[in-house]
């Protein structure tokens, strides 16, 4: 990403920063120590920013300091809706998953032109489109090598199609971006684990299909149809049709409730109860109706014990990344490439610095 060629532009982006965190100028001022009038002139690009000050703006508007420094990549201009002030609550939280999101790729890149993190190559390309997308399923399953059954932790497996997640404390549920050979995208961690899983193959769907940048919060009326499409191909990709049919008349012909059968493919296949009876209704396993009563009967704990004897297992906890990107980081703090905060910066907090393996450095001699 390039770097920031003026104070206006390093004004702009602490204006909408400070819009999208809900402060005031006034209440920015008074954070850091000087006057509103200051923090107009700033914005203004009428007034330089000291490095201690914009460390501390960066603290208080919870983002990266680069965030302020270097310019967001094209596609993701393009498509942000302007922030305006006063803002409303999507827009602003749709601004803030988008600090993260430049902030993963900013990592990203870093990673791979490192050589730390390679992205893999699929050996046959995808034929697919949105036109069909429980063929475009079955496909990125197919070239991938995945077997039959519930996914493992979504992060590794969007890894294997080059898609690098992260999962951030943010309201906005998800958002992605297309970069050279390669993707980067990051979901909200304040979802329900299965929701976090189904943005996930939502956002991989769309990396499937080089969409350049993504965001599922505010989206326009004119991309319904084809947010609908990448919504099928992610309950095909989670819960194929034929598996779904399967492992559903299984349980039935054992004898237990058509209720009971869901509760057991939501926790195999760790997907939310909505998504997981909406599915079987448009499967045809359960009547509209049925689809209705059911949906308002949420499971709690104790129908998760009493059918499976365990709840299912959070997914894409926050901090959350793939194997790849794990093993991308510690080999970069393990020859010495980056300082141990750092690393605990890339891994997203996941670790401690006392956490950290040792290095592969050799003492330097006299």
């Amino acid at each position: 990403m390039e770097s920031l060629q003026s104070w206006a532009q390093i004004g702009r982006r602490i204006a909408q920063t400070r819009e999208s965190a809900g402060l005031s100028q006034g209440e920015l001022a008074s954070r850091i120590e000087v006057d509103r009038t200051a923090v107009v002139r700033m914005e203004q690009g009428e007034r330089k920013v000291s490095a201690l000050e914009l460390f501390r703006i960066a603290e208080i508007l919870d983002a990266p300091p680069a965030h302020f420094l270097t310019e967001p990549p094209a596609a993701l201009t393009s498509r942000r809706r302007t922030l305006d002030s006063p803002a409303d609550a999507a827009t602003r939280d749709s601004y803030r998953l988008d600090i993260r999101l430049e902030e993963h790729a900013r990592n990203a890149e870093w990673l791979v032109a490192e050589g730390f993190l390679i992205p893999p190559h699929l050996h046959e390309p995808l034929g697919c489109t949105e036109a069909d997308p429980t063929a475009l399923a079955r496909e990125a399953r197919r070239v991938a090598g995945i077997p039959p059954g519930p996914l493992g932790p979504m992060a590794s497996v969007a890894e294997r199609f080059g898609l690098y997640l992260a999962v951030a404390p943010e309201p906005a549920e998800g958002a992605s971006l297309l970069l050279d050979a390669y993707g980067v995208s990051v979901i909200s961690g304040l979802s329900a684990p299965g929701r976090r899983r189904w943005t996930a193959a939502h956002e991989l769907g769309h990396h499937l299909l080089r969409d350049e940048y993504h965001s599922d919060a505010g989206v326009a009326a004119s991309r319904d149809e084809r947010e609908q499409a990448i919504d099928d191909f992610a309950g095909a990709f989670l819960l194929p049709e034929d598996e779904f049919g399967s492992v559903f008349r299984q349980a039935v012909s054992r004898g237990l409730s058509p209720r009971e059968a869901l509760i057991g493919v939501a926790a195999d296949y760790r997907i939310s109860w909505s998504s997981t009876v909406s599915r079987a209704r448009w499967l045809g396993l359960v009547s509209t109706p049925a689809a209705h009563r059911l949906r308002a009967d949420t499971p709690v704990r104790g129908d998760f014990l009493a059918v499976r004897g365990a709840e299912p297992v959070p997914d894409l906890e926050p901090g959350a990344t793939g194997t790849a990107w794990r093993q991308a980081v510690l080999a970069a703090w393990k020859a010495g490439a980056v300082s141990g905060a750092r690393a605990v910066e890339l891994l997203y907090g996941a670790l401690r610095e006392s956490e950290l393996p040792e290095q592969d450095l050799e003492d330097v001699g006299p």
